[in-house]
């Protein structure tokens, strides 16, 4: 089968991007540079209102090494960092035995939890085996050659696991606490606030590159990568899987993510005012399930600030319409996409 042409992830592979979405356009009048530098402030103003900001900012950062284990290829180190006075994270550092280069670019992945983005159980080095290898992302990627930390999610280190055996008790649980202790916050807030400490913590490796940072992330690390890669000026580039760029392709107004602020009648805020602010930054974005041929209405608004930036192909989109889960093909897509974008040479990618 022929390499797939990384230059067709700039334009959409369908005919029609589906029904018109509620978007609200970025200009008013002509989408000039001048428009968009003095539309940008408002647009920073606004977002940073939306997430909120914590009651708890005093607090005095600690990192403690719980644990290091070595694998074929790669060492790997298990820390507690703090996120505020009262709340940490588990981090995972996994460095390649051989580095991709000699000043190391380095990688953030946000999920639920470090382990099931290396397919191991982190203390007892025992494998997830009903995990799917085709999001462990963080074992595909150092066994490449990158510097990667892994990271950890609320609310799973926030709240002890409920009763309830739904999925979901575990989140309002979660979101409850978090809103009871800062309630001018938001959950999405929290996951980027927790998220950018991932990024502080990878800056501190030596040997890294700290002008090569990437962030990648799938469905919940989708939404991470998102709003994190979209306003940390520290990342420069960032891959999400099926997070979903609609309000309506995902469940943004649950409390654990922006609540119903979102559903408010003058609410006009959508994600391509988001991404209109990451630009010149390249973004890639895998579609399956929750993204589709209607995201390109949002990517094509955000490229009209790309534009002006010389860089209007920065943003590319990869639907391999298959489902939530990345399949092979759009993992193999991806890291070469990534490669392309921090001008590296990886080792090959493959799957167990």
């Amino acid at each position: 089968m022929a390499m797939f042409d990384l230059e067709q992830l700039a334009k959409p592979a369908y005919s029609h991007l589906g029904p018109p979405e509620p978007i609200t356009p970025l200009f008013s009048g002509p989408a000039t540079l001048k428009a968009w530098q003095k539309l940008k402030p408002s647009l920073e103003q606004r977002w940073k209102k939306v997430l909120g900001s914590p009651t708890d900012t005093s607090w005095v950062r600690t990192l403690e090494v719980v644990r290091m284990f070595e694998r074929p290829g790669y060492r790997g180190t298990v820390v507690r960092q703090a996120t505020s006075s009262r709340t940490s994270q588990t981090l995972l550092l996994l460095e390649p035995l051989r580095p991709i280069a000699p000043s190391n670019p380095g990688i953030v992945l946000p999920f639920y939890n470090p382990d099931r983005l290396i397919g191991l159980d982190i203390t007892t080095l025992e494998p997830l085996i009903n995990e799917s290898p085709l999001t462990q992302f963080g074992r595909h990627l150092v066994e490449q050659g990158y510097t990667v930390v892994c990271t950890e999610a609320f609310p799973f280190n926030t709240v002890p696991k409920p009763e309830a055996t739904h999925w979901q008790a575990w989140w309002q649980a979660g979101a409850e606490k978090l809103l009871q202790d800062n309630p001018h916050w938001t959950g999405m807030g929290k996951l980027v606030h927790d998220t950018r400490l991932a990024v502080d913590y990878l800056l501190t490796q030596p040997g890294l590159d700290a002008n090569r940072i990437g962030i990648m992330g799938h469905s919940l690390g989708g939404k991470m990568t998102f709003y994190s890669g979209c306003l940390d000026p520290r990342v420069t580039v960032m891959v999400m899987s099926d997070f979903g760029m609609g309000w309506s392709f995902s469940n943004w107004d649950a409390p654990w993510y922006l609540g119903p602020q979102i559903n408010a009648p003058r609410f006009d805020l959508a994600h391509h005012h988001l991404l209109a602010l990451a630009a010149p930054k390249p973004c890639l974005i895998i579609g399956g399930e929750a993204d589709r041929p209607a995201t390109w209405q949002y990517l094509n608004e955000a490229r009209k600030v790309y534009a002006h930036s010389g860089q209007p192909n920065a943003i590319g989109f990869f639907d391999h319409a298959s489902g939530h889960r990345p399949t092979l093909e759009s993992l193999q897509i991806a890291y070469r996409w990534l490669a392309k974008q921090l001008e590296v040479t990886p080792a090959p990618f493959r799957l167990p």
